[in-house]
């Protein structure tokens, strides 16, 4: 194509466009805007010269005046906030919905693992199963509370389990017939931890429930810290400098009769990136969140799984205590000593004890 009749394709397009301006109408405007605001009798019927726009400046007639300004900028605001709040209810929920069903399965595996507890004591110690169900039931009461949130020790609450557990089994099983004082008893809790009369298994209680407990309340946690961000945005005020860049974006548009322009991508990223500048600064952090959900969620799989710890934890009672009544023998002395219990009791004590594994023996045949 030669230059003129370029030239000619460039005349004619600027003699389209000078016609098109010339035709400009505000009567789709005026209906769109009262659309924004029914019932406003200020928005011009025709063209005016825009002398008093703070934002949509232009050197051609307008259908736009300096109140249309402060409703538009009114409406862009909101309409961002809006925006925010639709783009982040989505995410809010998924996390909101991952952490019921989180505390509801956490919930259903406390409720089995303390049927699993009390049934082992009712099976195999059916004497002292009403008092220990009353410990077991504290055991897991703590646990649930940790992982809700509190400050209660995990070695704490473990030893008290085996602290409350002890003076019970020895007075039913390991010396029937003995009345335990409150002073026994306490007496009896500490010779509990100085005879180590349940071997190793308290500590290793403590130490599969407490990692399993750690990283289940830190995923929790995490969660719930989640929730509280996106709750942040709920609350994001847009201010008047993001309004006035967001109603050029939206709406200068329509001052000039152009109601259905879409601003282009590239504009658009500027715009929003300017409005939530605030918030863009969060990027780095919120993607340090996600890495450490994924990373908690890798601790929780594993020898510490907290539903395969809880579950079994029945077994690991049962183990201690057997390790009591396999180890009395040995135990006795040493209880005897730091207790002082009569000579008599202590007669008493051994005959019932063999009498007791004998009738274990004949059961098991």
């Amino acid at each position: 194509m030669g230059a003129f009749s370029l030239a000619l394709l460039l005349a004619a397009g600027l003699v389209a466009v000078a016609a098109t301006k010339g035709q400009l109408s505000c009567k789709e405007v005026r209906a769109s805007f009262q659309s924004l605001q029914p019932g406003v009798r200020w928005v011009p019927e025709s063209p005016v010269s825009g002398t008093d726009l703070q934002v949509c400046i232009t050197k051609t007639p307008t259908c736009c005046n300096r109140r249309m300004e402060e409703r538009y900028q009114s409406v862009s605001r909101l309409n961002m906030e809006q925006l925010l709040q639709t783009a982040s209810a989505k995410l809010k929920f998924l996390i909101i919905q991952n952490a019921a069903i989180f505390q509801e399965a956490f919930e259903m595996v406390i409720r089995h693992a303390r049927n699993y507890t009390n049934t082992m004591f009712k099976t195999h110690y059916q004497n002292i199963s009403s008092k220990a169900m009353k410990f077991v039931g504290e055991l897991f009461t703590d646990i649930s509370l940790y992982l809700l949130g509190s400050d209660i020790n995990v070695n704490d609450m473990v030893n008290e389990f085996f602290d409350s557990l002890f003076p019970v089994l020895y007075s039913h099983y390991l010396n029937p017939g003995v009345h335990v004082t409150v002073e026994n008893a306490e007496c009896l809790r500490l010779a509990r931890v100085d005879t180590n009369a349940f071997g190793q298994y308290p500590k290793t209680v403590m130490t599969q429930v407490s990692k399993s407990l750690q990283a289940s309340r830190a995923f929790l946690q995490a969660l719930n810290l989640g929730i509280e961000v996106i709750n942040t945005t709920d609350y994001l005020k847009i201010n008047k400098d993001c309004g006035r860049t967001l109603m050029k974006m939206w709406y200068c548009s329509h001052c000039q009769g152009v109601l259905e322009a879409k601003p282009c991508a590239g504009y658009c990223g500027s715009t929003m990136r300017t409005c939530l500048v605030g918030v863009v600064e969060i990027d780095t952090h919120w993607d340090e969140y996600i890495l450490s959900i994924e990373r908690h969620t890798r601790e929780m799989y594993g020898i510490y799984d907290l539903e395969n710890v809880l579950l079994n934890l029945f077994s690991l009672i049962r183990d201690a205590v057997l390790h009591v009544e396999k180890n009395w023998a040995k135990l006795s002395t040493s209880i005897n000593k730091l207790c002082s219990p009569s000579k008599q009791r202590i007669s008493r004590s051994v005959h019932n004890k063999r009498e007791f594994f004998i009738n274990k023996k004949k059961k098991k045949k």
